[in-house]
């Protein structure tokens, strides 16, 4: 059993990051949907009010937006810390950019939304709302188009420096390996060169002979090797 102050294994500093992560990723759905919602209420007064101060606003805001306000400087710090910190520790992707998306397609598609159907007295429809709903669905939708695209590159990227898998042969006693550089290419019966047609019916014999090849692997593959020197 390790000690007490021993440091925690590799295993458990992923464990613990990956709980951070999904914390902060829980804060920031969280602070985007209260902002909606905050926005909503807003939007159903007429879109502006205001409280406090020595003043008598004409238009008071809903109940529980001072509260909202406060419990949203609390999650986007937790958001972003959570995120960042929980990625790293569990050396998975960070989605703190997903962030600006989430938070601007929720906005515009709620301005779009008030603006076909805007609150009492606003008229039957608001070109205010419908100009910064369709502004604010491009600031959301172009970054994570370009987000999109990034992680499509990198996949490519990765597949291409894995480089192609191996080539396979239709029988599979004849499969290509392919020697390593600076290895010298196997002995093979016949003649050095595969591609030779006399080399490689000598050495579809030589397999037959060995037990390599059954007789009718043998003469199919004769039959194409013979084919496909025909067809030069």
């Amino acid at each position: 059993m390790p000690p007490p102050d021993a440091p925690p294994t590799w295993s458990a500093r992923r464990a613990t990051g990956a709980v951070v992560l999904g914390v902060g990723v829980a804060a920031g759905a969280a602070a985007v949907t209260l902002l909606w919602r905050l926005m909503r209420s807003v939007t159903a007064v007429g879109g502006s009010c205001a409280d406090g101060g020595p003043y008598v606003s004409a238009q008071p805001c809903p109940d529980g937006t001072g509260a909202t306000i406060g419990l949203l400087f609390v999650l986007v710090p937790l958001f972003l810390g959570g995120t960042w910190w929980g990625a790293l520790r569990a050396q998975a992707p960070n989605p703190v950019l997903l962030g600006w998306p989430a938070l601007f397609l929720t906005l515009g598609w709620q301005f779009l939304r008030d603006g076909v159907d805007p609150p009492a007295g606003a008229g039957d429809i608001s070109l205010g709302y419908l100009i910064c709903g369709v502004v604010f669905v491009l600031m959301g939708a172009a970054p994570l188009l370009l987000l999109l695209s990034a992680w499509r590159g990198s996949r490519r990227t990765r597949r291409a420096q894995a480089g192609p898998p191996p080539v396979v042969t239709t029988f599979p006693h004849l499969r290509d390996h392919r020697p390593s550089r600076g290895s010298a290419e196997p002995d093979l019966p016949g003649g050095d060169d595969p591609r030779d047609l006399t080399g490689r019916l000598e050495r579809l014999a030589a397999l037959h002979a060995s037990g390599a090849l059954t007789d009718a692997e043998f003469r199919a593959a004769k039959a194409a090797t013979l084919g496909e020197g025909a067809g030069r």
